[in-house]
């Protein structure tokens, strides 16, 4: 119970939504290099990077991961926490429809 409540502050949760971020893109890169055969820089550099077509997708799946961890927090009764990772998940989701507002506007 102690370290539940070490854990429960505003910042980790967005600590948490950033990590948990980084740790779906990385699974992603991983499953989608083992599925096509191609190496991790190809995957940042072509289908990430140089590809408006596939980065919001990527990104979108990427803040899922952070779903499963917001839902365990909350399950915990962790709300400071939550509040970070929810907030971390909203700039996510706006990040996002800028870059597919950017892609409309550039096609």
């Amino acid at each position: 119970m102690e370290s539940q409540a070490r854990l429960n502050h505003f910042a980790l949760g967005i600590l948490a939504g950033l990590v948990g971020t980084g740790a779906g893109f990385l699974l992603l890169a991983a499953w989608w290099c083992t599925a096509n055969h191609q190496d991790f820089s190809y995957f940042v550099k072509n289908v990430f990077i140089a590809s408006s077509l596939y980065k919001d997708s990527i990104l979108t799946v990427s803040v899922l991961f952070n779903v499963g961890v917001f839902y365990l927090a909350l399950q915990k009764d962790m709300y400071r926490f939550t509040r970070g990772l929810m907030l971390t998940m909203i700039l996510s989701v706006l990040l996002i429809i800028w870059i597919q507002a950017q892609t409309a506007l550039g096609s």
